[in-house]
């Protein structure tokens, strides 16, 4: 017999201020087959947490309300919370910034500007196989 169950749609939570660029985001990620939920805020981002449990975070780090690194530093002490993969969608680039996501948890850092929706697009698959 055929199992003719759906499969399961992994589940990102994408946490960015810009709307422009978490529309296009979403809409490739969606494109992909994923599941995604935005957040405009750091606070937003940790308020969904506690509506569902992503497979992924992507996370930018200048957000208003909180941002990225107080997110990391909020979802740390959480068993269940920090061991959902986050990978970092940033502008920021200088090395201690990379340094200290990857020191709060981030299991990936790609800069913005350097990185087209597609490689994001890329990297989360990586990280849901």
């Amino acid at each position: 017999m055929i199992n003719c169950m759906p499969k399961k749609k992994n589940k990102i939570l994408l946490a960015e201020d810009d709307r422009l660029i978490c529309r296009a985001y979403e809409a490739s990620l969606k494109q992909e087959g994923f599941d995604v939920v935005c957040a405009h805020d750091g606070e937003e981002a940790l308020q969904k947490l506690g509506e569902f449990t992503p497979d992924l975070i992507l996370l930018d780090l200048i957000m208003p309300n909180k941002n990225g690194f107080e997110f990391l530093e909020a979802i740390k002490p959480d068993a269940k919370l920090k061991k959902i993969p986050v990978i970092v969608l940033s502008n920021l680039g200088q090395e201690s910034d990379i340094e200290r996501a990857k020191a709060l948890g981030a299991v990936g850092y790609l800069i913005k500007s350097d990185s087209s929706i597609q490689k994001i697009v890329e990297k989360a698959s990586e990280y849901l196989k």
